[in-house]
């Protein structure tokens, strides 16, 4: 015999036909254990949504039922809330939300807000020293520079006042503004400076006696020229005569000739010529002479 059950099934004493084929199946028969007085519980659908169909199917048995009841959250159909996903009311500015509770940016171990504020402190700072330093070092080379002009305002004065002097270039000598003058006296005993307070022999060297425009008796062959300079006066160079003397303490510079309107590099010449006397000079003009006075 067989009835039909409320799924639409044939059951008979073993149960239904689908039903047996499962059990030859070994999965079943390893985890189930049939107790042969009593009947097999079929399981139960849980839909019956797809109940009526000719597609392949498991059996039916416990753990493999299929449920498909919707739920309001399940994946099959997408959940809805009344809460819009943007909010314009939300947005207060860039990455602002109305429970930001990220922590603040740091910049060495300052808020943004407190890192500008010292950064404009220290940009002030630098700016008004950089300022100050150029007012000041511009106000000290003014100062200096009106000081200089005062000094040298002084300084031109005074040397108006005492000697005029020309500006050379700096690898010229100086060319003093007043020519050599002869100043010469004639047949005069000139006495040197360095016989101040030297009697005897000792003074011997030097005493000269100046003449004017004679001429030159150092041209002579027999004469020895001992050295020459460029003097501006007459005097100037007897006394370079006399300081060959003096220095070697003898009377070998006997002869100084000096030419007023000679050029550089001399215009006076010492030497030593013996027998010379002012009988034995001629006249020319412009030239000087001074002869070792005999003692």
């Amino acid at each position: 015999w067989a009835t039909r059950n409320p799924f639409g099934l044939f059951v008979g004493p073993l149960g239904s036909f689908r039903h047996r084929r499962a059990r030859r199946t070994p999965a079943f028969h390893t985890h189930q254990k049939r107790d042969p007085h009593r009947r097999q519980q079929e399981p139960q659908r849980l839909s019956a949504l797809y109940q009526y169909h000719n597609a392949p199917e498991v059996a039916p048995a416990h753990g493999l039922e299929y449920d498909d009841h919707v739920y309001p959250h399940s994946d099959k159909f997408p959940a809805f809330t009344d809460t819009p996903a943007y909010d314009p009311t939300n947005y207060k500015g860039k990455h602002a939300f109305p429970n930001d509770n990220r922590p603040p940016r740091i910049i060495f171990g300052m808020k943004i807000r407190t890192f500008l504020l010292v950064s404009a402190v220290m940009l002030c700072v630098v700016v008004g020293a950089a300022v100050g330093g150029a007012v000041g070092g511009q106000s000290v080379r003014n100062n200096g520079l009106s000081m200089s002009g005062a000094s040298s305002g002084a300084s031109n004065e005074t040397a108006t006042s005492t000697a005029a002097a020309t500006s050379t270039p700096a690898y010229a000598a100086a060319t003093p503004t007043f020519a050599p003058s002869s100043g010469c006296a004639n047949d005069t005993l000139f006495t040197s400076s360095y016989a101040t307070g030297l009697t005897g022999p000792a003074a011997a060297g030097l005493n000269f006696t100046a003449l004017c425009d004679v001429t030159n008796p150092l041209a002579s062959a027999k004469a020895n020229n001992l050295t020459e300079v460029y003097v501006y006066a007459f005097q100037d160079c007897i006394e370079t005569c006399a300081s060959y003397n003096y220095l070697h303490a003898d009377r070998n510079c006997t002869v100084a000739v000096y030419q007023a309107a000679g050029s550089r590099p001399a215009n006076c010449y010492v030497g030593s010529l013996t027998g010379v006397t002012a009988n034995q000079l001629g006249t020319h003009p412009g030239i000087d002479v001074a002869l070792l006075a005999s003692s």
